[in-house]
C-alpha cells in the first residue's frame, strides 16, 4: 500500500481456514519509518499491535530484484516498546521497488500477512539512533522455520519472538521527577492534546507515548481505561522520538484501541 502504510486487518474474505485462524492475531502492521536509502544495509522502524502483545510468530523479511533473480533476506528483529520494532539487514539494498514481507509461523507453513513497499515509507533518523540504545534487546529466535526463495537459504531462517516488557525497563521510559498536569476530569485525549506542542508531537503520538511510560495508570493496561486520581509520569526523550508521524500514530492508536476495547 502506498506511502509506506498497510494496515493489516484481519477479515475472511473467503481464506482457507488456517489462514484466517494465523492472521486473526495480528490488528495492525506498518512501516513507522525507514532509516536508510537505496545502496544501503536496510534499517527499518515497524509497528505491530496483536492480540496478548505477541509477535513470536512474525518474521520480517526483504525481497529485491537483484541481477534479474528474485532475492530474500531475513531481518533481525529488536524491541523498542509493546507495538513498535526495529528491523535490520546486513545485506545491502540496491532495488529501489524493494518489499518489505511480514509472515506468520502456522502448523502448516508460513502464511504472508503483508507486502509492502519499503521506499514509499517516510525517511527518519530517529530510529537508526535510538534502536542501538541498551534498553533495546535483541528478540531471541522461536526455532520455527520459515519458507525462503533466495540465495540465503543457507541462513537459519526463523520467526522472532518479542518478550514481555519487564517492569524494571518502565523507569527508563519515563522523565525523572516529572508528573503531567490533570484532573480527574480529564481523559487521555485531553492530557495528550495539552502536551501535544511542547513534546512535538500530535494528540495520537503523545497519548501513545502517555500510555507507554504509564501502564499501571490504566486498568487493565487497556489504553481507554485510564484511573483517575493516579499521578501520570512525563514520558522520557526517547519515547517521546518514537512518536513522530501523525498517519502512523492515528492508526497505531486506533488499533490499540480496538483491540483492547475487544478483549
Amino acid at each position: 500500500m502506498r506511502k509506506g502504510l498497510i494496515e493489516a486487518i484481519i477479515l475472511g474474505f473467503g481464506l482457507l481456514s488456517y489462514i484466517a485462524t494465523a492472521m486473526a492475531q495480528v490488528n495492525h502492521v506498518s512501516i513507522n519509518s525507514r532509516q536508510f536509502e537505496v545502496n544501503h544495509l536496510p534499517q527499518l522502524k515497524v509497528n505491530v499491535v496483536a492480540q496478548n502483545d505477541d509477535v513470536s510468530r512474525l518474521g520480517f523479511y526483504i525481497r529485491q530484484l537483484e541481477n534479474n533473480k528474485v532475492e530474500q533476506q531475513k531481518l533481525t528483529v529488536q524491541a523498542i516498546n509493546r507495538f513498535l520494532l526495529q528491523l535490520n539487514g546486513s545485506e545491502i539494498i540496491s532495488d529501489s521497488n524493494a518489499q518489505l514481507i511480514i509472515t506468520e509461523a502456522t502448523s502448516t507453513g508460513a502464511v504472508t500477512l503483508a507486502v509492502v513497499a519499503i521506499f514509499d515509507a517516510p525517511y527518519s533518523l530517529n530510529g537508526a539512533k535510538i534502536a542501538v540504545n541498551s534498553e533495546h534487546r535483541p528478540i531471541p529466535d522461536a526455532n520455527l522455520p520459515v519458507m525462503s526463495t533466495s540465495k540465503h537459504q543457507q541462513v537459519d531462517h526463523r520467526v522472532a519472538q518479542v518478550p514481555s516488557v519487564p517492569s524494571s525497563t518502565i523507569v527508563s521510559t519515563q522523565q525523572v521527577n516529572c508528573l503531567l498536569e490533570r484532573d480527574n476530569s480529564d481523559t487521555l485525549w485531553r492530557i495528550a492534546n495539552r502536551y501535544k506542542q511542547q513534546w512535538n508531537t500530535s494528540v495520537y503520538g503523545a497519548m501513545l507515548a502517555i500510555f507507554e511510560a504509564n501502564l499501571l495508570a490504566f486498568s487493565k493496561q487497556k489504553i481507554h481505561l485510564l484511573l483517575k486520581d493516579v499521578p501520570l509520569n512525563c514520558p522520557s526523550t526517547m519515547i517521546l522520538a518514537q512518536y513522530d508521524n501523525k498517519a502512523v500514530d492515528k492508526k497505531v492508536f486506533e488499533a490499540i484501541e480496538a483491540k483492547h476495547a475487544n478483549q
